[in-house]
């Protein structure tokens, strides 16, 4: 069966389909664009007032308007929309952002081509090859069937509720897979070699995942070799902290991929800096673009607000570095009976928690030092500290960095902590 059909937007996806389907006999009525197509198609920058007698409507708009264009159409069309089939071009989003049309009698459904588009020239063939997921009510999925068979490409349907997790895999596979090969071309290019040397490994991989699937995996993981594995660590950490939790992450995976149990001792890193390196470390960070942000505190007993509160300092860059009051510091600022817990053991916990990436004890009863010493990017205090009494404020402003005070959350600090164990003990 030929269609007749009409899109609204004209990005890659539009605009190649509109190709295609022309090629294969289909008409196009109409294009909603505000761009001159280069086509004896008569393009419109508004919604047409009606049909003009269009099967099919392509909605290959962003995500993010898709529902409100939906929804304008219908109630311009109505009733007209009776027996239309219409699509949009979302990975992530169901047919139920079509629902408007859907209640004024049209047919709806999400299409969505499994495929990388980057230009033009190679997109059609590349559409063409390629498969579609699709998803909605029947007359829409076979009109939609029909139309790919036409120009090649194969068409499967999948559940609604299979969308997001459907979405996730094609972006790793595609848009990941591309970061992954960006962070190999860093390290072979720090070997002096190109990308022009990993291309034929990577091609002969991907080929080997297309003929053993999982059994393609080879490598120093597979063969439980942890010596490497660790060299590799060592050296990430000193020359690419950026790239090595990366790494990290995918070693672990790739350890239950090969039925081997990841050893305790092949660690991320130690999280604890002597003060001596910690300058030569926030260099090494810097100079891989990381951005660098500084708190402190004597974390006595670590409760709700310190968790809160250091989440939220990590969040306002990429390395999160606690300047820890040594235990004769605390007790200068806090008294005698202070700390509860030594610095050795609130090094620990605070190791423990994830949004923290590296932990200095300083001797000193205010951080200034290491401050100047680490210049962060971002210095963050917590409770009711103004900016100006920031220590080192003054220093992290003077070369452009930015300083907060953030709230800790209302009634919870070791003080109370303490005090009520005390009144409870009593």
């Amino acid at each position: 069966m030929k269609y007749r059909f009409g899109i609204i937007g004209f990005g890659k996806v539009g605009s190649v389909l509109l190709g295609l389907l022309s090629q294969e006999g289909h008409t196009p009525v109409w294009v909603v664009s505000s761009k001159s197509l280069g086509h004896d198609i008569p393009v419109i920058s508004t919604l047409p007032a009606g049909p003009s007698g269009v099967d099919v409507v392509f909605i290959a708009v962003p995500d993010s308007v898709i529902a409100d264009v939906a929804q304008a159409m219908a109630k311009i069309w109505g009733a007209q929309c009776k027996g239309i089939c219409f699509y949009h071009f979302s990975g992530l989003f169901s047919s139920e952002l079509l629902a408007s049309l859907a209640s004024s009698g049209g047919e709806v459904a999400s299409l969505h081509p499994l495929q990388s588009i980057m230009d033009m020239a190679g997109a059609e063939k590349a559409v063409r090859q390629c498969w579609f997921t699709a998803e909605g009510s029947v007359e829409a999925i076979g009109a939609a069937r029909d139309m790919m068979n036409s120009i090649g490409s194969r068409l499967i349907t999948i559940a609604k509720q299979d969308k997001i997790i459907y979405h996730t895999a094609a972006v790793i596979a595609s848009n990941y897979l591309v970061s992954l090969v960006s962070q190999a071309r860093e390290l072979i290019e720090a070997s002096g070699m190109s990308m022009e040397h990993l291309v034929p490994l990577i091609k002969s991989t991907v080929a080997n995942i297309e003929k053993y699937g999982q059994s393609a995996l080879t490598g120093p993981i597979q063969r439980g070799d942890w010596a490497t594995v660790k060299a590799h660590m060592a050296e990430l950490y000193e020359r690419f902290p950026d790239i090595l939790p990366s790494y990290h992450s995918l070693g672990r995976y790739t350890a239950r991929m090969a039925s081997r149990h990841w050893p305790e001792e092949v660690r991320l890193f130690e999280k604890q800096i002597e003060k001596d390196k910690v300058e030569v470390r926030a260099a090494v960070l810097k100079e891989r673009g990381m951005s660098i942000v500084f708190t402190n505190g004597c974390f006595d007993i670590l409760h709700e607000g310190h968790v809160l509160y250091l989440n939220q300092a990590k969040s306002l860059g990429d390395v999160l570095i606690v300047g820890l009051n040594a235990d004769a510091s605390v007790t200068r600022l806090k008294g005698p009976g202070r700390p509860i817990n030594t610095q050795d053991s609130r090094a620990a916990v605070l190791a423990g928690m994830e949004c923290v990436d590296y932990i200095c004890i300083f001797d000193e009863d205010t951080p200034s030092k290491l401050v100047g010493q680490i210049c962060p990017h971002v210095l963050v205090k917590g409770g009711d500290w103004k900016i100006e009494d920031i220590v080192g404020s003054d220093v992290v402003r003077s070369y452009g960095g930015q300083v907060y005070s953030l709230p800790f959350t209302e009634g919870r600090s070791t003080t109370t902590i303490i005090e009520k164990i005390r009144q409870e003990n009593q």
